[in-house]
């Protein structure tokens, strides 16, 4: 894949959480499973959640205005997605 290293020796010592939509027409699987392996080489503690039905944007209840295909706000998913960062935001700051 272009731009992305073969390897990066520098070790990842904080805790990662991405949520993608499944559609999002920037992320291609290709890219991702790159990105995956990335992060399992370098023992990364490192979560990826795809969110099917959902584009790049979903939470953004402003992106249909643009008329991109596959960029649109996605409710279930923004309510879902912002769980999963409180749940990390607790394990990693301590429940507020």
């Amino acid at each position: 894949m272009q731009g992305l290293p073969e390897k990066d020796d520098r070790p990842v010592v904080t805790k990662l959480m991405i949520c993608a939509g499944q559609k999002d027409p920037l992320i291609p699987p290709e890219a991702r499973e790159r990105f995956l392996k990335l992060m399992a080489d370098a023992s990364a503690d490192c979560v990826y959640i795809t969110y099917a039905g959902a584009g790049h944007s979903f939470t953004d209840k402003t992106v249909a205005q643009f008329n991109i295909p596959n960029f649109a706000y996605h409710a279930d998913t923004d309510r879902r997605s912002w769980a999963a960062m409180r749940d990390l935001f607790d394990e990693t700051l301590g429940k507020v």
